[in-house]
């Protein structure tokens, strides 16, 4: 019953409070003391419109049409699971809560390597999503890895033309 006023989960009802309470801290550690440096991704009900939001700021800042605009994105090396600590970039979003399935990051090689044996899902780290002119995101030596609000594949479209699960593509080096 609460899933139907409530952010998408897939969670049973008692780590649904504990994600909703995590939520709810998050928004007041925001309210009481500004921008987060990193942003927990997964924390936010409409993230479509969070993401556009961080690409408007960009396009009015240097006056570009924001149509456009894509994101490009940079794994941030060497910090912590929680980003605490690490400086909000000046353009863009640093972002975690991510999780890899079916493979995962190797730190070595600096990009998608294949998974630990029966280890399915893995953290994400830090990813700096960034503002970028279309023409120039980067495209070699990439793997797009749809990033889902759930772990479902599957999503109804909402009156925005947005699915209620899939969010983007983020762009990840992979050999």
């Amino acid at each position: 019953m609460w899933l139907s006023k409530s952010f998408p989960s897939l969670k049973p009802l008692g780590s649904y409070i504990k994600d909703l309470k995590e939520r709810l801290e998050f928004f007041s550690e925001w309210v009481a003391g500004g921008v987060p440096e990193c942003l927990w991704i997964n924390k936010f009900f409409f993230t479509h419109g969070f993401l556009t939001g961080a690409l408007q700021n960009y396009a009015r800042k240097y006056s570009i049409a924001i149509d456009t605009l894509g994101y490009d994105f940079k794994v941030v090396h060497d910090v912590p699971d929680d980003g605490k600590g690490v400086a909000a970039p000046e353009d863009g979003i640093h972002v975690v809560g991510m999780f890899l399935e079916g493979c995962k990051w190797d730190p070595k090689e600096r990009a998608l390597g294949e998974s630990d044996p029966k280890i399915l899902y893995t953290r994400c780290p830090m990813v700096h999503f960034m503002p970028t002119l279309k023409k120039d995101i980067n495209t070699t030596n990439i793997y797009a890895c749809p990033l889902f609000k759930t772990g479902d594949r599957k999503g109804v479209l909402m009156t925005t033309g947005h699915s209620t699960n899939y969010v983007l593509d983020v762009k990840l080096p992979s050999n």
